[in-house]
């Protein structure tokens, strides 16, 4: 059975249990359906052209410095202002892939301009990011284009974080970790509420999800390479200990979706819960991935668990490498940690299997 007719099943069986007080418009749904469907098909192809546009806006970034254009600063930033609003205008204009290419090139291109134009003026970099963080907050407002609101999200983010480095404020970092747990976690559970809410707030949901995903993922890294930051590992528990907590919380509402009423079958997962959560009390990263990968096989994302698993595997292996243990120790630690995940794995599947049949 194709996605239509299954969509089409679906009105039906609510039609069955709501009767004739339930009204809809199936054709405007078939619709509606059929546009996103070609926009998440042709989403590699945009991509594809936008890494292009991003290329071509690189070399003619290089032209115009040929120019001698970077002498003018103030020609930089004009025209840095001047192609991120001709940008927002085609995008926001038009919707139409070469425009969306085009659009968000000279956005790229623009963005580029403008920074290396404050530079010029000897302008402090904390101001020079919050400037570049608003431009991307205001277009985020003014524009409903997926790839410029994944964009926003992310340069966003990145400005949050850049701020934190350049002031030596390391341990903020924590705090940026807990606010995208949370807000990432909003967001995956709100999903129902949000995409029936408003229509330009469905437009911007998938962009901004998967933002916050990678915007997440930035903050963790940051705490997966030892090292890579002045960082103090004795408060890494301060990320984990929240999102185990919103981990535990993501599984009292499985436990709900998969109908477990029996306190002890809940008491026995809550419990291999923390056996399994316990050991990422002081890394983070490891949690964190985990986060993404429940939450995201909660609402079935798909790209979401694909990046989850990846991130998870990429940051055992960090962590793996960074214990100051010998081989052996690293090695009673992985099986431990292997033997409590198998057992939780074979106590979930039976229980489930229990439920099923009952």
């Amino acid at each position: 059975m194709g996605k239509l007719e299954d969509i089409q099943q679906h009105i039906k069986n609510i039609l069955s249990v709501e009767g004739d007080s339930f009204k809809y418009d199936e054709s405007a749904i078939l619709k509606e359906y059929e546009k996103r469907d070609g926009q998440k098909s042709s989403f590699i192809i945009k991509v594809v052209s936008i890494f292009g546009g991003i290329l071509a806006a690189i070399a003619f970034l290089g032209f115009l410095l040929i120019l001698g254009l970077y002498n003018s600063e103030s020609s930089m930033l004009l025209l840095g202002i001047g192609l991120v609003a001709v940008s927002i205008v085609l995008v926001k204009k038009f919707d139409m892939l070469i425009i969306d290419t085009f659009g968000i090139s000279l956005y790229i291109l623009g963005l580029i301009l403008f920074i290396i134009g404050l530079f010029s003026y000897d302008i402090n970099e904390d101001v020079i990011t919050l400037l570049v963080m608003a431009m991307a907050f205001f277009t985020l407002l003014l524009v409903k284009n997926p790839i410029l609101s994944f964009f926003s999200v992310l340069i966003n983010s990145a400005g949050i974080l850049t701020l934190i480095i350049s002031n030596d404020m390391y341990s903020l970092i924590h705090l940026y970790i807990n606010l995208h747990a949370f807000a990432l976690t909003y967001v995956f559970l709100n999903e129902s509420s949000m995409l029936t809410s408003d229509l330009k707030l469905v437009k911007l949901y998938d962009p901004v999800r998967i933002a916050l995903v990678f915007s997440l993922l930035f903050g963790l890294v940051a705490t997966a390479k030892h090292g890579l930051f002045v960082m103090s590992q004795t408060y890494f528990w301060m990320s984990s200990l929240v999102i185990i907590l919103i981990l535990l919380y993501v599984v009292t509402l499985l436990l709900k979706t998969f109908q477990v009423t029996s306190p002890q079958t809940k008491l026995w997962v809550y419990l291999f819960s923390a056996l399994t959560l316990l050991p990422t009390l002081f890394a983070p990263a490891i949690s964190g991935a985990l986060l993404i990968v429940l939450l995201s096989f909660r609402v079935n994302y798909k790209t979401g668990l694909s990046i989850g698993i990846i991130a998870l595997v990429c940051f055992v292996i960090l962590y793996y490498f960074d214990l100051n243990f010998t081989l052996l120790t690293k090695s009673i630690i992985l099986f431990s940690s292997g033997l409590v995940f198998l057992f939780f794995y074979i106590f979930l599947t039976k229980k489930l299997k229990s439920n099923e049949k009952v």
